[in-house]
């Protein structure tokens, strides 16, 4: 995960080594959990193209050129994504479930496996997907990040198909919290998902490790995005309030005594 002194080279070198010596797999567990490497990691999004988890400048970027791009002779040129603010995330494997205490043991051993804390070792990502003007699409998903010191970083993006005739150019926003501790993040990624987010909205869960989500009871249904490959579906705001109080509460006992309290 960025901190917020990184520099835009010590980012670049920091992925090219992880890219290059983290082992491929690099067994944590061997036979039951492994990490096959690290990658910049991307939203849950039903688009058309990638959106990476990136830490903006100033905490907030924005792209509205769809609006503008054939009105009134404007031109707006598009908002380009930085890879050296994109949060790396790791890509798993495991056999069969995995209970509290071997993610503990995870967690515990991270160090051994990154070459760097900062990688997070858990994730969450909550989406609300419903439709506004002339049934155009709308979503929006906040990605919880913690870091085997209990260091989080909530990453939000905001998403909606273009205004314009042809929809073509979706218009985005990306939000990032500051650096919070594990109790702040758990409140912060309640007060995001607090009211419902449009009339008829869909809801889902995603976790990093897949095998986090096993307290969760609205699935799990196969996902196709890159590094969530397991979703937990809701059509009722209430039980997705109720299972996210779930996963966010099974996480902070994971770091029971490992100073996320």
């Amino acid at each position: 995960m960025i901190r917020e002194n990184e520099s835009g080279l010590d980012s670049l070198l920091l992925s090219w080594n992880l890219r290059n010596i983290v082992p491929k797999p690099s067994a944590l567990l061997p036979g039951e959990f492994c990490i096959d490497g690290v990658a910049p990691g991307e939203y849950p999004i039903d688009a058309w193209r990638p959106y990476y988890l990136e830490v903006p400048v100033g905490g907030r970027k924005k792209d509205i050129v769809g609006r503008t791009s054939s009105a009134f002779g404007v031109c707006l040129p598009n908002t380009e994504w930085n890879p050296r603010r994109t949060v790396r995330l790791p890509m798993f494997s495991q056999g069969g479930e995995i209970g509290p205490e071997i993610l503990r043991q995870v967690i515990r051993s991270w160090s051994e496996c990154t070459i760097t804390e900062d990688i997070p070792c858990l994730a969450v990502a909550v989406k609300a997907s419903g439709t506004y003007s002339e049934d155009r699409q709308a979503q929006t998903i906040s990605v919880l990040m913690v870091c085997s010191d209990a260091v989080c970083r909530i990453v939000t993006l905001d998403w909606t198909e273009g205004p314009l005739e042809d929809c073509i150019t979706p218009e985005w926003c990306v939000q990032t919290t500051t650096l919070l501790n594990l109790h702040n993040a758990r409140r912060e990624m309640e007060k995001l998902h607090r009211h419902p987010f449009r009339e008829g909205a869909v809801y889902s869960i995603y976790t990093l490790p897949p095998c986090l989500g096993q307290v969760l009871r609205g699935g799990p249904f196969e996902a196709s995005y890159k590094f969530w490959n397991l979703e937990w579906r809701y059509t009722g705001h209430p039980e997705l309030i109720s299972d996210l109080t779930l996963i966010l509460s099974k996480i902070q006992s994971l770091f029971m005594n490992e100073g996320g309290d």
